[in-house]
């Protein structure tokens, strides 16, 4: 049997009609520019040219076991992306597989891990998304040099070509193929507590306590295996509380909700043996090849089977241990070892619904299991709390799982430096792969036999810049085997500096949480990455210098973040591009267009704002979660002088209503944008929507020596004007930091707003 279905849904833009034309050698018009798709000279392939862009198709083949395609790959031509790899950025020399897998204690140079995504890009302007969800792999010209192979074992080889003048274009016409991530809820942008695992209601309880009595802002707790089980193994399918550990969940999760923070429970698509749904589970489970019932047998959470998450009967059998849960208040769902972690060949799924008219082994659909389960979670969740936006933290998934509401952990990794370094290289390519909320167990999640409190810091420092801080790691307690330690998770457990250090670096996070929420509405409207690769962020500047500056990134538009990744460090070596930065811990400025080395101490990592940004800013001196800020309050925004071009976005609505953005009564949205002429500094801010009647304080601060700096001569009096009218602002001193502030105030109704500083 042929074998050349096309299961995947990967894609929801509808085809072209031209690129069927195209293949008859007419010409086409890309961005007002002629390209034509052509045959190579030998017949053994085609090319796709545009003006100073050419893609060469080489030929397809099939080995009887794999099909796929050859690419021409120019030695000069850097390619970036496919998902979830602790390896260096740039693929060329790799060979990646594709297919997700987990891998224990990970750390440097493991190449296969939990989420594969088959969409890929190169610095010769192309995208390429290979829309096939089997088990496979890309070959970066590691086997035949100067040779990209695609190779997959099932399915319909289904390419797609995204030319693109950079990657911020290339990845934001795949966004529009694959789908963008839906609005978060504002909670997913705050602190988690979270660990493996708690097992019991007391032993929760007791741990948010203290995390409250030492001041720590929250917004949930994660609650792993333990809730439906007193042991890690042979637990998984009761789904339904021990009440011998838990026995008042539901006074449990009010009590957490009336301190604001959300309860998250974990579930598995695996039904084990001897538990409570195991029999009633077997209708819906794959089968093996003769349609029984498969058995997993070398399973290490037990014998039992998977759930046939393909077939609709089976996901709507399996939602409704979910809504028994949302009535008790759970407000969101991990979902884990969703790889499937074991799912051996001779399993067998009915994609009957997919298209398929004969059933699928375990290779054909692998990829697909994750993104059909987050899938089935968003579709049931959105019709049953039409009200509330969905998180779902899960580890895998497949190219369009963003469409779903997921937000992916990189895995089981190691609590080590190395484990700790991985993580940089693959947050930013599971970003370039399309999947925006990727994050880390901060900390580490691997047990180990040693408490590193300086790794503890900085990797909780690193997490802060990224799209969901969420510390999280192995804690047994009488579990603990033979040879490791209860290593806490929550900074509370920790040392008195330590626990410091977490404090300052947690309450910097929520102060930033206006700028994050923009960013991710930036995700949701225009497709952009929340972590942007330095090569993403900026791709003209020095390529060869931004090529190498790999162990740093752009955090959204205009903060510049280089973790401290070496035990004992005094000093970090990064690259600033050219313009003008802003050392976010205490405003000294620096010149770009070179390399730095910045010392850092242990109370901070370098980061860098770059001049001409706008950054809104949660200016509050106490805070407990993310529903202490109000979309009405007085709103910081901090500008810092420089040259830019870009535009800055500030997005508001009240972090609960999906699709707020698209209902004009329901968020606020401001495009700002400065300019710099003959030391004149412009401030203009367009209102793109405002509602009815809104009214709201701007807080506007500029640092005073950066603006003296840029305006000429201190002894020069500074004109400030707001909107037309000259103002008298306010000079404040920022406590903690070497400079000061003017503060204008202003009220926003939904007018345009112009500031301008002149000598």
């Amino acid at each position: 049997m042929p074998r050349t279905e096309q299961v995947s849904n990967a894609v929801i833009l509808k085809s072209d009609p031209q690129a069927a034309s195209a293949m008859k050698g007419e010409k086409l018009v890309f961005n007002g520019k002629d390209f034509a798709i052509e045959p190579l000279e030998d017949n053994q392939g085609i090319q796709i040219v545009i003006p100073d862009k050419t893609l060469s198709i080489l030929n397809g083949f099939d080995s009887g076991h794999v099909r796929g395609v050859k690419i021409a790959m120019p030695e000069n031509i850097s390619w970036y992306g496919g998902g979830e790899r602790a390896l260096p950025l740039i693929r060329n020399g790799q060979r990646i597989p594709l297919y997700n897998a987990p891998a224990y204690g990970y750390g440097e140079g493991q190449d296969q891990l939990n989420y594969s995504v088959p969409f890929i890009f190169s610095t010769s302007g192309f995208g390429i998304f290979f829309d096939n969800p089997s088990k496979g792999y890309l070959d970066f010209g590691k086997t035949l040099p100067d040779i990209l192979e695609a190779g997959f074992e099932s399915g319909r080889l289904d390419l797609y070509i995204i030319p693109g003048e950079n990657p911020e274009t290339i990845l934001g016409k795949y966004a529009l193929l694959t789908g963008k991530q839906p609005l978060p809820p504002r909670w997913a942008l705050g602190n988690f507590v979270s660990r493996f695992g708690y097992q019991s209601q007391q032993q929760a309880e007791t741990v948010v306590q203290k995390m409250k009595a030492d001041g720590f802002p929250m917004d949930a707790i994660i609650i792993d295996l333990f809730w439906f089980g007193e042991t890690i193994q042979y637990t998984l399918g009761n789904l339904d509380w021990n009440k011998k550990k838990w026995p008042e969940p539901e006074k449990m999760i009010a009590g957490f909700a009336k301190d604001n923070i959300k309860t998250i429970l974990i579930t598995e698509p695996f039904f084990l043996e001897n538990t409570n749904q195991y029999k009633a589970s077997h209708p819906f489970l794959a089968t093996d090849s003769l349609g029984k019932p498969f058995v997993l047998t070398d399973f290490y959470f037990g014998k039992g089977g998977i759930i046939d998450i393909f077939q609709k009967p089976a996901r709507d059998w399996f939602w409704q241990f979910y809504r028994k849960q949302n009535k008790l208040g759970v407000a969101g769902w991990w979902g884990d070892l969703g790889e499937p972690e074991n799912h051996p060949q001779g399993v067998y799924h009915n994609l009957s619904d997919y298209g398929s008219q004969r059933k699928m082994s375990a290779n054909e659909v692998h990829n697909m299991y994750g993104h059909v389960w987050s899938q089935m979670v968003y579709e049931n969740w959105k019709k049953d709390q039409p009200d509330k936006r969905l998180f779902f933290l899960n580890r895998a998934g497949f190219a369009g799982s963003q469409r779903f509401s997921i937000f992916p952990w990189t895995g089981d990794v190691g609590r080590s430096w190395s484990g700790f370094r991985a993580q940089i290289p693959l947050l930013q390519s599971m970003s370039m792969s399309g999947v925006p909320y990727i994050h880390s167990d901060a900390g580490g999640f691997a047990m180990t036999d040693t408490a590193d409190a300086e790794l503890y810091t900085r990797w909780l420092q690193f997490a802060a810049y990224t799209p969901v801080f969420r510390p999280h790691g192995s804690a047994l307690d009488s579990l603990t085997p033979d040879g490791t330690i209860s290593l806490p998770s929550e900074p509370a457990l920790w040392d008195a500096q330590t626990k410091a250090h977490a404090l300052q670096t947690i309450q910097e996070r929520y102060r930033l949480l206006p700028y994050n929420y923009s960013l991710a509405w930036e995700q949701t409207h225009f497709g952009k990455p929340l972590i942007r690769p330095m090569v993403y962020a900026w791709p003209e500047d020095e390529p060869e210098e931004i090529a190498k500056a790999t162990e740093q990134y752009m955090w959204g538009p205009s903060l510049l973040v280089a973790p401290v990744t070496e035990r004992g460090a005094t000093t970090k070596r990064l690259y600033l591009p050219a313009g003008s930065w802003f050392r976010y811990n205490n405003l000294r400025k620096e010149t770009g267009s070179q390399w730095i080395e910045e010392p850092t101490t242990a109370d901070h990592i370098p980061v860098f704002i770059k001049g001409g940004s706008f950054l809104p800013y949660w200016d509050k001196e106490t805070m407990q979660s993310t529903q202490d800020y109000n979309w009405n309050d007085t709103l910081t925004i901090r500008y810092f002088p420089g040259n830019s071009d870009k535009t800055f976005y500030i997005y508001d609505d009240d972090g609960v209503t999906p699709d707020a953005d698209k209902e004009k009564e329901k968020h606020q949205l401001m495009s700002w944008k400065s300019s710099i002429q003959q030391r004149n500094f412009t401030l203009k801010g367009t209102v793109e929507n405002w509602p009815s009647g809104q009214k709201r304080i701007f807080k506007f601060q500029l640092p005073v020596n950066g603006m003296e700096l840029g305006l000429g001569k201190k002894t020069t009096p500074i004109v400030f004007t707001l909107n037309g009218k000259e103002i008298t602002p306010i000079k404040v001193q920022d406590p903690g930091k070497e400079d000061s502030w003017w503060v204008i105030y202003c009220e926003a109704t939904g007018d345009p707003i112009e500031i301008t500083i002149r000598k």
